[in-house]
């Protein structure tokens, strides 16, 4: 897609050979927030009391104990243990829980208790950590007693495991009335929101439930949320099958959303695959619900529900799901044209194994099995060094070995090429997809091969449209059509090219001409012109789709594709990190409303350096190179676009049903259908915030039109 890059050409020696594809993988934790926890609406009896202590180091002086910030690096502070501060409330008040929160940035272990009086005479144990062996931590400690009349409380430092010359340390000290809420609490969310880590959010009761209602064939998505004011430990999912009498139970899949930066900023994108986690005080933790209805389904209501349970709470969401009679076909049956592009090497440096290996190919099959469940219709595979320039954080190399021999002669290597399309092919279940070949006009125009006589790399710099590209590129396709021809992928094969001007695509095109008229041509092009109309495969940018409207059923008669493609651009609607859910759901129903038949996009899995921390690259927007996670972790985004891409099926389905029924009713209903569907355009859908109600009305015209299509 459209980057720009500082070309950079040099000679390689075979030295270079043995770089590994990219820095070594870190192994580093997921993103995860941290912020103050909550009190779970309790009021903090000690917010800026009367304070006083043993001493204080510098500024650090009581009364940042009760100043209501938690910020780490505002605290009481006091040197050489034992220390103590006290505060006053000024009259006897009722008093039930203290939370505590020590300093906590590295690790360090406190030994301390909390006293209260009334008279400052007759003292009594509140909290006993006297013996504490547990580093302090964000979420701070947690004192229950049994309520009483207290005026003052004062906090006791006995060691500290980095020193007792080091003091004693309080980043906040809060009381309350009522003790937080100790259980989990929550409830049922929209799939169009992604919601904070922290603070209050718009959410149905959890007893009000999840209602869906769906396709047999189709999958479809709830997201519910929970929360509690105190650390939840051991959280975990436990999913009760949906059932109606007489029917056979649909099993459904709630995973945790775990939270990834976008710009700097915590996003819930990540649909994770951990059994259980640890719910921080304060946090919220989106879940994300997918059923699958299999396609011999009975038609009905199904029940069943989803319990949340930690080691202290346990919070039950009820599922209902009206199974309708229409049906999907299977995903590999799907008409709409999906385009992700595949990128193995990054595969391998993530999970450092050697490319092309045994390992690797097994890391790699859940992930492309979840592509091709999403309708994926082709193969990325790669006949030149870096095609686009370098632009990914991992390398970018061909599959097929050049090699000029010091006889002049030429080899082509396609042993990792037919790996790839092969597994592809038979291991993913891809058997028809289309085989698309970047590029014959790569960024930088240079082509690498191998110099057996210099026993070197060679970057040659090439122009199409010149004697020495077409004989370069002529000895190359000529054999590549023999090698497709024998492996039985040549009618499935089209040189692939991505932005490149008329100029130079004429030049390619003759010497394709000339050498393997056999294969054709895929493109995604900023704006199509008279050239690249013809195509085999064509994938204009959004902003310039309605060019090739009023010829889309003309290419398709001819068996051509006609896509369409976003990238860097535009910023709305697309599927970045930060995007707002709904955007990517738009772009299917965009492409119905458009008659186009179907999506590209770069890329499906063109991972950062570690994109569970964060989805930032360079200037590109958060998230632009890859719609799933290291671990063959989906994304709330990734799925959005499932359901924009099944939306287009059923919208053609039901079309194709209306024309052939006499029912006055079913026409009146696809005319509903295709009037909610006139403000798919790029005009409007370029607005921000329109797409969750375009999505919305859509859809429920699909459904209304799913009862009335006989």
């Amino acid at each position: 897609m459209t980057r720009l890059f500082g070309l950079f050409f040099c000679t390689v020696g075979l030295h270079a050979l043995l770089l590994p594809l990219s820095a070594q993988p870190e192994r580093r934790p997921n993103y995860e927030p941290i912020t103050a926890p909550a009190t779970g609406g309790s009021s903090n009896l000690f917010l800026n009391a009367k304070v006083r202590a043993s001493g204080h180091w510098d500024t650090q002086t009581p009364a940042l104990a009760v100043d209501g910030s938690r910020d780490i690096t505002s605290h009481w502070a006091c040197e050489n243990l034992p220390v103590w501060h006290q505060l006053d409330l000024g009259t006897a008040t009722k008093l039930s829980a203290i939370r505590v929160w020590p300093y906590w940035s590295d690790g360090r272990i406190y030994q301390y208790k909390v006293e209260g009086s009334v008279d400052e005479k007759s003292w009594f144990i509140l909290g006993d950590h006297s013996a504490n062996s547990i580093a302090a931590t964000a979420e701070g400690d947690l004192f229950r007693f049994d309520p009483r009349d207290l005026r003052y409380v004062r906090s006791t430092f006995l060691k500290n495991s980095t020193g007792n010359d080091r003091g004693g340390h309080v980043v906040e000290i809060e009381g309350y009335a009522e003790a937080p809420l100790a259980g989990l609490t929550g409830g049922v969310g929209s799939i169009d929101r992604r919601y904070p880590p922290t603070g209050p959010c718009e959410l149905a009761p959890a007893e009000a439930g999840v209602k869906l209602s769906a396709w047999r064939g189709e999958r479809v998505n709830a997201q519910v949320l929970v929360t509690a004011s105190n650390s939840q430990e051991n959280l975990r999912l436990e999913a009760t099958p949906l059932s109606q009498v007489g029917s056979k139970p649909l099993t459904f899949d709630a995973k945790f959303i775990r939270y990834t930066l976008a710009d700097g900023k915590p996003q819930g994108d990540i649909i994770d695959t951990a059994t259980q986690l640890t719910l921080a005080a304060g946090m919220n933790r989106p879940i994300w619900i997918s059923i699958d209805i299999p396609a011999g389904s009975k038609p009905g209501l199904y029940r069943g529900g989803l319990r949340v349970r930690s080691n202290s709470g346990v919070l039950d969401f009820p599922i209902e799901v009206e199974v309708l009679a229409a049906t999907l076909p299977a995903p590999a049956d799907w008409s709409f044209h999906l385009d992700l592009w595949q990128h193995p090497e990054s595969v391998a440096r993530w999970h450092d194994v050697p490319a092309w290996s045994p390992e690797h190919f097994a890391l790699m099959k859940p992930m492309m099995k979840r592509l091709a469940d999403a309708g994926q219709k082709t193969i990325t595979t790669t006949l030149v060094h870096e095609a686009w320039n370098g632009q990914t954080y991992d390398a970018f190399p061909s599959m097929i070995d050049w090699t000029k021999r010091k006889d002049g002669s030429w080899h082509f290597d396609y042993t990792n090429f037919d790996s790839w399309v092969s597994f592809m092919s038979d291991d993913v279940g891809m058997k028809n997809a289309r085989i698309h070949c970047y590029t014959m006009i790569p960024w930088s125009l240079k082509f690498r091969y191998y110099d057996e006589a210099s026993a070197s790399h060679i970057d040659a710099a090439l122009r199409p449209g010149t004697s020495d590209y077409d004989e370069y590129w002529g000895r190359f396709l000529e054999d590549f059509v023999r090698h497709l021809r024998q492996k039985g992928w040549l009618k499935r094969t089209n040189i692939g090219i991505d932005e490149r001007p008329d100029e130079l695509m004429r030049g390619a095109m003759a010497t394709i001409q000339k050498h393997a008229p056999e294969i054709g041509i895929a493109s995604a092009i900023n704006a199509p012109s008279e050239l690249t109309r013809e195509f085999a495969d064509i994938s204009p940018i959004i902003q310039h789709s309605d060019g090739l409207l009023p010829l889309i059923a003309e290419r398709r008669a001819a068996g051509k594709k006609t896509t369409f493609y976003t990238c860097t651009s535009p910023p709305v609607p697309n599927t970045f990190t930060f995007s707002p859910p709904a955007e990517a759901e738009w772009l299917g129903l965009f492409a119905a409303a458009a008659d186009m038949d179907g999506y590209l996009r770069w890329a499906y899995n063109s991972w950062v350096k570690n994109p569970l921390e964060s989805t930032d690259f360079t200037s590109w927007p958060s998230g632009d190179c890859f719609l799933i996670y290291p671990g063959n972790r989906s994304s709330v985004r990734f799925e959005r676009l499932r359901d924009g891409i099944e939306s287009w099926e059923k919208i053609h389905i039901l079309r194709a049903k209306a024309k052939a029924s006499n029912s006055a009713e079913a026409r009146k209903a696809i005319e509903a259908l295709n009037q909610a569907l006139t403000i798919f355009t790029w005009q409007h859908g370029s607005k921000s915030g329109v797409h969750e109600a375009d999505v919305r009305t859509a859809n429920q015209a699909i459904e209304k039109a799913t009862r009335a299509v006989p």
